[in-house]
């Protein structure tokens, strides 16, 4: 718990900071991905809900607050270790996004992040992931957006055995994520 902790203060100071570079408008935002109802209807027997909360940090650039919930809602089979019941993870993280535009299209890359589980046998408490996300922003109005993007996992291999053992305890963690976003900026400071 100490650790979680200490992450999280660790970004609201990065945040804390990227306020103070820098003058200009800053969006504070945050969105929802609906992939989560590709796996429902895809029945890996597990799925995953994720989000994000956004600050524009300085022009260009946008410091994401990923969180997400990989839930396995337990066959008793082989992906589970052959542990009856369900099985979540829980990630977060920060991510820095880069609009070469301002608007429209956008590349991301993990500056860190973490998944922790329970007591599961076949994953540790504590795994680093690491992600690269390519996509477009479309502005809708009122601070409304919608955001189509394609999500790499481990795209360098350096994860490789805490990735494969993460896709067999999920099947719907694979390595490419198509999400769809919706968010909102709903302030400007």
């Amino acid at each position: 718990m100490k650790r979680v902790a200490a992450c999280f203060l660790l970004v609201f100071v990065i945040v804390g900071v990227l306020f103070c570079v820098e003058p200009c408008s800053n969006n504070l935002g945050f969105a929802f991905d609906c992939a989560a109802v590709q796996d429902l209807f895809l029945s890996k027997g597990s799925f995953q809900l994720s989000g994000d909360f956004r600050v524009f940090a300085f022009d260009g650039f946008e410091l994401r607050l990923p969180v997400g919930f990989s839930f396995n809602y337990g066959s008793g089979g082989v992906e589970t270790g052959g542990a009856s019941g369900s099985v979540t993870m829980f990630e977060f993280g920060a991510m820095l996004v880069y609009y070469p535009w301002e608007k429209g299209p956008f590349m991301g890359l993990s500056l860190f992040q973490v998944g922790l589980t329970g007591d599961n046998e076949l994953l540790e408490n504590l795994i680093n992931l690491n992600e690269v996300v390519f996509g477009w922003t479309f502005d809708l109005g009122h601070g409304l957006l919608i955001e189509p993007s394609i999500c790499i996992r481990d795209p360098s291999g350096t994860f490789l055995e805490e990735y494969s053992k993460i896709k067999g305890v999920f099947p719907c963690y694979g390595t490419f994520r198509f999400r769809l976003s919706f968010g909102w900026l709903f302030m400007e400071v």
